[in-house]
């Protein structure tokens, strides 16, 4: 009989979060037998698609390609983001279980749309409003997203949003583990990621979170339980980013306007540039239209390390210092890291300085995008067969989880840049 694996994310679990999975009905068994890392060292920036790409393929950003939430596109207000599987330039766990005789389910995983596994339902990204999610999922999801299934997931659209996206991802995965029991699953689970930004870090209304996504969990294990899959599955719970609290957001932007390197209309809208500063909440792209020019190079470095008070920046690195320290490579010229209780933002006509707002999450009481070393750390949680019970490592890599549930299924993925966690596992 082939081994199981089911890959959820958490989207901003944090460590401090097992104490709280750790009492709660379905969490609770799998926890009781499992191993677990509760730090676990992210990529940069600490963003949603950036780490979903990473953790996937076991490679950091300067090989997958995918480096912000957003890809950058001039003179456009609202950009597209990272959501195919082209984009993502790196090897990835399901297909290379797909070629070692697996099959694989996606659901909901960032990046993915257009990846070459049996099932894909690839609900669009949180940042899309719920009126246009059926439109989305049926665009990028495969064959596989009959109306029948659609039908049987339909009542996830009857709750707010992040619940419905997150129940949809629920029956799902019920529906495909019924029909088909895929080797391998793929989950994203997105509920912890907007209390953060709603309530703070370390609000305890994260309680709550996790109590509603212990009852979408049951709805998946009790469906394996049904099939007589439960406990010849291997689970592994793991997260993409921790959060930091914020006060303030800044408009870099405001600064190259008011220096003729950004030209705007009356209305808001992008006319001409010479540079522009992305966000990536609590970090930040600068691009150049011309990044051979020395000359612009040295004048946008000047203008912003001579307001660095006013922009509350603490970091200006050079597009060399991240490649080097952190593995992130693009066509970017500088990636700008903000002070403590800050972040950028995307109003390009906004003040200097602006109150948060949860609206957007790079403005969100709680926010990520920082460099990986700062803020409650996201954890790693395996547990079922080929896993060691009641191991704990202090530290792991966001890059080593998929090459390590590769191990499990027993196959490799040589391209990775992450190690296989040995140590937790059953020789």
């Amino acid at each position: 009989m082939k081994k199981k694996l089911l890959l959820i994310s958490l989207d901003a679990m944090i460590g401090k979060d097992i104490e709280i999975l750790k009492t709660l009905p379905t969490f609770a068994p799998i926890l009781e037998k499992a191993s677990i890392v509760k730090s676990v060292e992210t990529v940069y920036p600490s963003m949603t698609y950036t780490a979903h790409a990473s953790i996937v393929s076991g490679t950091y950003p300067e090989k997958h390609g995918v480096i912000t939430n957003e890809v950058f596109t001039p003179l456009m207000n609202k950009a597209p983001w990272y959501e195919l599987r082209t984009q993502n330039k790196a090897q990835i766990l399901p297909e290379l279980a797909q070629e070692n005789g697996y099959s694989a389910f996606i659901n909901s995983w960032p990046t993915l749309v257009g990846a070459n596994v049996d099932y894909v339902i690839q609900r669009a990204g949180i940042h899309y409003p719920k009126e246009e999610q059926e439109s989305e999922i049926r665009k990028n999801s495969n064959a596989v997203l009959t109306q029948e299934m659609w039908d049987y997931c339909a009542e996830a659209w009857t709750l707010p949003n992040y619940y419905s996206t997150d129940k949809f991802s629920a029956l799902a995965s019920k529906y495909v583990i019924n029909r088909y029991q895929p080797d391998l699953t793929l989950m994203h689970m997105t509920l912890p990621d907007h209390y953060r930004h709603s309530h703070g870090v370390l609000s305890e209304k994260l309680v709550d979170a996790y109590k509603y996504l212990d009852d979408m969990l049951a709805i998946v294990v009790d469906e394996l339980k049904a099939q007589g899959l439960y406990e010849q599955t291997t689970f592994v719970f793991c997260s993409d980013h921790g959060q930091v609290d914020i006060d303030m957001s800044v408009n870099a932007n405001k600064l190259l306007i008011e220096n003729g390197l950004l030209t705007v209309d009356e209305e808001g809208n992008m006319t001409d540039w010479q540079a522009y500063v992305q966000s990536s909440a609590v970090s930040a792209h600068v691009y150049l239209k011309d990044p051979t020019d020395q000359e612009l190079t040295d004048k946008v470095y000047q203008l912003l390390n001579e307001n660095r008070e006013l922009l509350y920046i603490e970091h200006i690195f050079t597009r060399e210092q991240v490649k080097k320290t952190y593995r992130l490579d693009g066509n970017f010229t500088f990636v700008l890291e903000a002070k403590e209780g800050s972040s950028f933002g995307f109003n390009i006509m906004a003040d200097y300085q602006n109150p948060i707002m949860n609206e957007d999450y790079r403005v969100s009481r709680g926010t990520h995008g920082h460099i990986p070393s700062k803020g409650e750390q996201p954890c790693l949680i395996l547990s079922g067969p080929g896993v060691l019970e009641g191991k704990e490592l202090s530290v792991a890599k966001v890059v080593d989880i998929a090459p390590t549930c590769a191990a499990i299924l027993g196959f490799e993925m040589p391209e990775a840049d992450g190690r296989v966690l040995r140590e937790i596992l059953v020789d």
